[in-house]
């Protein structure tokens, strides 16, 4: 197959061996997990130093313990499971990579007014067959108005058309729901995930967190004995420098595009010089760094004014003689109308406690700053008094109680009022700073699942920038590029055929769409038509279309009527022509044609797209070893991508699909794994596009926006 060993530097001294030096300021999740996946992405080619200025790290992750009682989560309590609808990088991390158990957390009863209702039909026998009605009425509304898939999928562009969008939190419920028991239900079931007032937020961010209970859109889990077993672990397997007590205090842009970092550490003054500089802290920490450039301050100020919402959380947990409650709420989490709206979990039932129970109070919003300030004393007396009366006098059982604050922790409407590209976010100026990365949750979701996604983003940001630079010091060294077999270089469609054969292609094809034999297919970016004659002996209608002359030059006369030449404008073929349209040169297209050239490929296909462009997906040593870099205009990630394809119609072909595992076996019969072109079941799922129907008025969605020509 042609697969080469995963090494970022190739031996040997070059100008493109040059490791590049990366700050991050920040040693929280969104700190470790960027240099988690820097470290797996680029190997050896950077030097990543973390600075965090408390005496540990992990931020949010704190899981502390009650001597002689037992373990209980201080920070973060749940983490979200999306497996069951596509792939789940942080699950993988935590089960696959990092090793720990964990245990699916299971509930959903309310406690409304005192009265304990496990599902939304029990409300008829405490505030009559109307509340209930309502109550699920809006359930299924809510189904309808975002289903499991665009779940998955959301905060990304197309959210800026969803209608609720416009609409705070409180108008929803206040138009959708007549009854004051279903309004006051459904607002207690959302409250402690919004963690803000329904006024606060916005009606598709209280959407996304009134489906979260509903079956088949997410599960949530915790580690067994503490969520922070997540951050000892990854400390374990970081190559990369973690400084503690490490107070970052100046950031300055240098006249040589790095920047000069300014460190407090225990008292001592030190400086630090950097490629880039990954600012990995809660938007209010921002504001404790100076930042030694005009511009630099603009880009941060604006970055602030753009996110700041801040919604708030206080946990206050509880340690009981025994789990009184369970007779009457058989569950390991409930919501309850106390403090606005609160979640409750059963700690013992997440960690083996023996006798004893324990209850944790999630306490959000303007409830939970209001709390902020009183003493630890008071707030256990308000949640004892907060539980029902059926369940017994809660202070006979009651041992000892744990208050942490987390204020301006999480955000009220995460993603921003307008969702933007994620490299507009993690990338605020381009042009100017294109070493200044930005990281948080509060990009997604506030949640581990989306400074997950943020810190993915923010390193293939950064390999993107190491490739171009490594490549330009080359074009400027060649003698210093190291000698490579003359199959080596040739160019991507060649090297894709080497990966997935056109037999595999057109296999996966036909798990895929059911791809019928003698079907049209169009190859575009077909370079000398190599895959367009494999396709044609194989007994497909196969074309080609490239728009480099000189790629296009040495095609074969066999192939000279259907490959063919197009260097710009609309394709010569009618509507709905293609079976389906194999991708291989959109990012070799200058940066502002390539919507252009999506919205046609859409027009002429009739199933979808397979995504076969460079991307920061593919080994690092694949893509140097090979040279795919030349030529390149446009250097993104798959998820880069499908922000261009989604605005057009396009989404993905295998997610929710038993296919997707399908396919994933035939690749791996190939030899698809660590090193491939499918490299994992989720390079497969962000490779294949189904062809379904554009968002309104998003067809121009994205050639606004700047972007990072190569």
């Amino acid at each position: 197959m042609g697969v080469v060993s995963s090494s970022f530097v190739s031996e040997g001294a070059s100008p493109s061996d040059q490791k590049m030096r990366v700050v991050i300021i920040g040693g929280g999740p969104g700190g470790l997990f960027t240099a988690w996946q820097l470290q797996a992405k680029a190997g050896v080619a950077c030097e990543i130093t973390v600075f965090e200025s408390n005496n540990r790290v992990g931020g949010k992750i704190v899981s502390r313990e009650m001597p002689g009682i037992g373990p209980y989560e201080a920070g973060v309590a749940e983490i979200y499971d999306y497996s069951r609808i596509g792939p789940d990088p942080l699950r993988r991390l935590i089960v696959n990579e990092l090793g720990l158990d964990i245990k699916t957390l299971s509930g959903g009863p309310c406690v409304l007014g005192g009265k304990i209702a496990l599902k939304p039909e029990d409300l008829a026998q405490h505030f009559g067959q109307e509340a209930a009605d309502e109550a699920i009425a809006f359930r299924k509304k809510c189904t309808e108005m975002l289903t499991p898939r665009g779940y998955y999928l959301s905060i990304a562009e197309t959210d800026n058309e969803h209608p609720w969008r416009d609409i705070t939190g409180a108008e929803l419920l206040n138009t959708e729901i007549r009854s004051d028991a279903a309004r006051r239900y459904v607002r207690a079931m959302a409250h402690s995930d919004v963690a803000a007032p329904p006024y606060h937020t916005d009606g598709l961010t209280f959407l996304k967190n009134a489906v979260m209970d509903l079956d088949g859109y997410m599960d949530i889990f915790s580690v067994v004995g503490g969520n922070e077993q997540i951050i000892d672990k990854l400390e374990e397997e970081l190559d990369a420098q973690v400084r503690m007590n490490a107070h970052v205090r100046a950031v300055q842009p240098l006249a040589d595009g790095t920047y000069r970092v300014e460190v407090d550490a225990e008292g001592f003054l030190e400086n630090h010089i950097a490629d880039f500089v990954v600012v990995a802290l809660p938007l209010s920490a921002m504001a404790c760094v100076t930042w030694r450039s005009d511009r630099l301050q603009r880009v941060i100020d604006d970055h602030i004014a753009y996110f700041d919402r801040p919604g708030h959380y206080l946990r206050a947990t509880l340690a009981f003689k025994r789990p009184f409650w369970r007779d009457h709420l058989p569950a390991d989490w409930w919501m309850s109308d106390a403090f606005d709206g609160c979640c409750i979990y059963d700690e013992s039932a997440r960690n083996n406690l023996e006798r004893y129970g324990m209850l944790a109070f999630l306490i959000a919003g303007n409830a939970a700053l209001s709390l902020a300030n009183e003493s630890d004393e008071r707030i256990e007396q308000m949640c004892l008094d907060a539980l029902p009366a059926s369940l017994g006098d809660a202070r006979d059982h009651f041992i000892e109680g744990r208050i942490h604050r987390w204020m301006a922790s999480v955000n009220a409407i995460p993603g921003g009022k307008r969702v933007r590209r994620r490299i507009e976010n993690h990338l605020p100026d381009p042009e100017h700073l294109p070493g200044v990365l930005i990281v948080g949750d509060y990009l997604f979701d506030s949640t581990l699942n989306g400074v997950m996604d943020s810190a993915d983003a923010a390193s293939d940001i950064i390999v993107g920038e190491t490739l171009k630079r490594r490549r330009d010091r080359r074009s400027a060294a060649p003698a210093a590029l190291p000698d490579a077999a003359p199959t080596e270089k040739a160019n991507l469609v060649d090297v894709l055929a080497q990966f997935i054969p056109a037999d595999l292609m057109t296999d996966i094809m036909r798990i895929v769409w059911d791809l019928p034999q003698g079907a049209r297919i169009l190859n575009f970016g077909s370079m000398s038509g190599s895959l367009v004659g494999a396709l044609r002996a194989l007994g497909y209608d196969a074309w080609g279309v490239e728009h480099d002359p000189v790629a296009h030059a040495a095609t074969p006369q066999d192939l000279a009527k259907f490959n063919l030449l197009v260097e710009g404008g609309k394709l010569p073929f009618p509507d709905r022509d293609f079976f389906a349209v194999i991708d291989t040169g959109l990012y070799r297209l200058p940066t502002d044609g390539i919507d252009r050239a999506v919205r046609d490929l859409g027009r002429v296909t009739r199933h979808g797209l397979f995504l076969g462009s460079l991307t920061l997906d593919l080994s690092i040593d694949v893509i140097e070893r090979y040279d795919l870099m030349k030529g390149a205009e446009f250097l993104g990630s798959r998820w880069d991508w499908s922000e261009r394809l989604y605005p057009v119609g396009f989404t993905h072909a295998l997610l929710e699909s038993p296919r997707l595992d399908t396919a994933w076996a035939r690749a791996q019969e190939a030899g698809a794994g660590h090193g491939h072109w499918f490299e994992d079941i989720e390079a497969i799922l962000y490779c294949f596009f189904a062809l379904a129907q554009p968002a309104v008025g998003a067809a121009n969605a994205g050639e606004a926006h700047r972007e990072r020509a190569l």
